[in-house]
């Protein structure tokens, strides 16, 4: 009777073991992913801060001309501009 009780305990903990098995697996993928989307906010709050640096850069007058004369190539009034080709 006592080896039955404790083949029926080896039994009852393999099962418990075999349960719990894929929760730990769950927990150990959910815990990288938690690490990745950790890393990626990180950069996207870098990315963020950037933008918004640049943002009120573009928001002054001189940033503006600046753009527009070396995209654009725009020119004030009574400014000669020049193209150099090579």
């Amino acid at each position: 009777m006592k080896r039955l009780g404790w083949l029926a305990f080896a039994f009852f903990l393999a099962y418990f073991i075999f349960l719990i098995r894929q929760d730990i697996i769950d927990y150990a993928e959910l815990r990288g992913q938690r690490e990745k989307l950790s890393r990626e906010a990180g950069r996207q709050a870098v990315s963020t801060r950037q933008l918004q640096r640049r943002l009120g850069k573009l928001q002054e007058a001189e940033l503006i001309e600046e753009l527009a004369r070396t995209r654009l190539g725009l020119v004030r009034r009574d400014e000669t501009a020049y193209k150099v080709i090579r």
